[in-house]
């Protein structure tokens, strides 16, 4: 979901009521059930399927990522391990790394494996961006008001399906007091979700700030009208869902008027499982043999992501 493990990451990045629904032999049933009529009960349902999934998914994946911002361009190979992730920089700005800074890159990975102290300290910051994360996950049904999207129609009850997706509108619930700071740019904030109706995930989820958004008056800070973002998800094998791409653009002021000009774009390919016991030593060890060092392929049959972007 939107945890970055993502929105479901973000947020997740990113189950439904029982590990059958997502089952492959009650996928078709799934999609011939008529859906809720209230929308925001549907989500509701999904919401609850992502977290499900979430707390019983405990596979691990390696995979290919890269990042741009305003400060950064750069590709890694990461892998996942029962001690956290562990990723190897193999490209700043499209180029293969200096030999200054493969020094460098080492030096962090061998901290990363043979320093406990810095993966817990890695793993109290992980663990609370993922509470605000799972948080405002949580809040979605109650924040925002769904109705079902569909500009093509003109029959109120058409729920916009396409492609297996059923494509939702969102906006802010008059009626959501958010109870914290967080929180509150969902009052200013508006929208369209993708759902896979087949396997109750969320697909995709677009935002975007219709009204600017002050924090303490605005003393505190700023998000300017217009920011946008865009969170993807699919199975990307053996029935694992994760992020594969985000997408960020915010302006806006930050305290003592630090300005904020967040461009933020990342790609997740690649993926392929990996032992669900590896420890970070292991993943150090298979990083240095190579991209092609995955071991564990073979546990889900699971190659490239399929399917639409």
């Amino acid at each position: 979901m939107i945890s970055r493990k993502h929105l479901w990451r973000v947020m997740i990045f990113f189950g439904s009521a029982t590990l059958a629904f997502a089952s492959p032999q009650n996928q078709d049933a799934a999609s011939e059930t008529p859906l809720p009529q209230d929308a925001n009960q549907y989500v509701r349902e999904i919401v609850k399927h992502e977290l499900d999934a979430a707390d019983q998914d405990h596979t691990h994946w390696r995979h290919r990522f890269h990042r741009e911002d305003e400060k950064n361009n750069y590709d890694r190979d990461v892998i996942d391990t029962k001690d956290g992730q562990l990723a190897r920089t193999l490209l700043v700005n499209g180029q293969p790394l200096t030999a200054e800074l493969h020094a460098q890159d080492e030096e962090r990975m061998k901290k990363l494996v043979e320093d406990p102290a810095e993966r817990a300290k890695r793993e109290k910051r992980a663990k609370a961006d993922g509470d605000k994360a799972m948080q405002m996950f949580r809040a979605i049904p109650d924040a925002f008001v769904f109705r079902y999207d569909n500009p093509k129609s003109d029959n109120p009850k058409d729920d916009g399906e396409e492609n297996g997706l059923v494509r939702l509108a969102f906006s802010p619930n008059p009626h959501y007091d958010p109870p914290n700071i967080e929180l509150k740019v969902f009052r200013s904030l508006s929208g369209k979700m993708w759902i896979d109706r087949a396997a109750g995930r969320l697909a995709r989820i677009d935002g975007q700030l219709f009204e600017d958004v002050t924090f303490g008056w605005g003393i505190l800070g700023r998000l300017n009208k217009g920011g946008t973002f865009a969170v993807v998800q699919k199975d990307v094998g053996g029935n694992h869902w994760d992020v594969i791409a985000i997408d960020v653009s915010m302006t806006g002021k930050a305290v003592l008027f630090k300005t904020i000009n967040k461009k933020q774009k990342e790609r997740l390919t690649d993926f392929r499982r990996v032992p669900d016991d590896l420890s970070i030593s292991q993943a150090y060890q298979m990083l240095e043999q190579g991209a092609d060092a995955v071991s564990a392929a073979s546990q889900s049959g699971v190659a490239k992501p399929s399917g639409k972007q």
